[in-house]
């Protein structure tokens, strides 16, 4: 499928070995040169009017962690189309990525 000018969007999780498991938002990573992120934004620009977006975004990110078992910190990663709101299932990478840093001026 091809997108117009998609977005890249993460969510940072963290999940313990109780089943509890909470996201800590979204950042858009769609600046990027040769496939390397060069800006990360959070929370993502626009998202805040796409309320149920965000808000699939983030269950669809606890829901594949709940499903696979998932304990640790970790980053579920998504292709938006923003024509439609529709997202796509790119990569769960079971690590805090570099920029958590981002995600840790947005949550405190």
């Amino acid at each position: 499928k091809f997108i117009q000018s998609p977005r890249h969007i993460e969510v940072q999780i963290l999940a313990d070995s109780t089943g509890s498991i909470v996201h800590l938002y979204e950042r858009d990573c769609s600046v990027q040169l040769r496939n390397q992120k060069v800006m990360e934004i959070a929370p993502a620009p626009g998202l805040a009017e796409m309320i149920s977006v965000r808000a699939a975004l983030h269950a669809d990110a606890i829901k594949l962690c709940s499903a696979a078992g998932y304990v640790c910190a970790g980053t579920v990663e998504f292709l938006m189309d923003p024509a439609s709101g529709d997202f796509y299932f790119i990569e769960c990478n079971p690590r805090i990525q570099v920029e958590h840093t981002v995600t840790e001026q947005v949550t405190g």
